[in-house]
């Protein structure tokens, strides 16, 4: 009787054992909030457009600073690490701020840009670079895999139309289409 017993509860056992012994990895490591002083007010900012668009992104889990080893910086001029397996472990920015085209010899908005690039990958969850162009040439994106000069001032001006070189105007579409993917066409790319 105690072998039939045995025999009719075998499956469920070994089932539940399964069942608990392949349950998913559990990581419990402290993350952190801080931001480098330098880099402040691009991160806030970011805080500020996402919360006008009715968007609530915790601040926590993420490290915003200057890229300190930049012989891995070069050909690229930010980076977010995360662990998309574990979107719970920490998160980091790294801007790399010692190198002139990718900082010292840009707009304030062009770092913007760059600063809110950066954030889209970490805190929105836009892995993957978006490089899909408008009819005129101009990016769909903010999330362009070469992000500059998406909505600068005009530093030089070349031709006789300087409003063709100054891209201001660019801005509230490119911040918009950073939040929502779906934001239409803006009128300058038709």
């Amino acid at each position: 009787m105690n072998f039939n017993l045995l025999k009719s509860v075998k499956w469920p056992l070994l089932f539940l054992a399964l069942t608990i012994g392949c349950k998913p990895e559990e990581i419990n490591e402290p993350t952190i909030y801080d931001v480098d002083a330098s880099l402040a007010k691009y991160v806030d900012k970011f805080f500020q457009e996402a919360n006008s668009r009715g968007i609530t992104i915790p601040k926590e889990n993420l490290i915003v600073k200057p890229a300190t080893n930049t012989a891995n910086f070069t050909d690229i001029c930010g980076k977010c690490t995360q662990n998309t397996k574990f979107p719970e472990l920490q998160r980091t920015v790294e801007i790399n701020m010692a190198s002139s085209p990718c900082w010292k010899n840009i707009s304030e908005n062009d770092k913007e840009a760059l600063v809110f690039h950066e954030l889209g990958h970490c805190l929105l969850n836009r892995i993957a670079h978006k490089n899909d162009t408008f009819t005129d040439g101009s990016p769909k994106s903010i999330m362009v895999a070469n992000n500059t000069d998406l909505y600068g001032p005009c530093i030089y001006t070349f031709d006789e139309n300087p409003t063709l070189c100054n891209k201001t105007n660019r801005r509230k579409y490119y911040i918009d289409e950073l939040f929502d993917e779906k934001t239409a066409a803006p009128s300058w790319a038709r």
